[in-house]
């Protein structure tokens, strides 16, 4: 398994599993069906790349090469590689209380039947290592609360919460 750069080629893997990752990141106190957050999901992710293009936002792949994973494996890349997650991050955000620029996980997604297996730890570990490199001192991303899985992933990882959002359904 390896993580490279991404690039335009890997957009369909990234627009399906960006659709494919909204039951396990929607919130639960959003009573609003399925089928509509994943239509507005669909809308957002249709002009994603432009965004990430003109931010100069960049994008990590985890894949397996053709000897570790099987010939009927659905979803491969470009280069006839097994695309198994992603990481859009974005290197100059700015964090809203201090204005301190930082990077920020934009978006971020394994497939489902790779979970568990360090995909996301090494995802993680390219954004960090691109963050070092240039000299941005800090890492941030969201997540629901809901989602035990990912904040196990995240707090593993070294992110610590430093802030939370709430909601009330009215």
């Amino acid at each position: 398994m390896r993580v490279r750069q991404g690039s335009i080629r890997d957009w369909p893997f990234i627009y399906s599993l960006g659709k494919i990752n909204i039951p396990d990141s929607a919130s639960p106190w959003r009573k609003q069906p399925l089928e509509e957050t994943l239509k507005y999901r669909e809308a957002v992710l249709k002009g994603f790349w432009t965004w990430i293009q003109q931010t100069g936002s960049i994008v990590f792949i985890a894949e397996a090469t053709a000897e570790e994973f099987s010939d009927n494996t659905p979803m491969t890349g470009p280069d006839g590689n097994q695309s198994l997650g992603y990481l859009v991050l974005h290197p100059s955000s700015r964090e809203e209380l201090t204005g301190v620029y930082q990077g920020w996980i934009m978006d971020f997604g394994v497939l489902p039947e790779w979970r568990g297996q360090k995909i996301g730890e090494k995802l993680l570990k390219a954004a960090e290592e691109y963050c070092r490199q240039h000299d941005i001192a800090y890492l941030g991303l969201a997540c629901s609360s809901h989602n035990i899985p990912a904040l196990h992933l995240y707090e593993k990882s070294g992110f610590v919460e430093e802030r939370k959002i709430m909601v009330k359904c009215l």
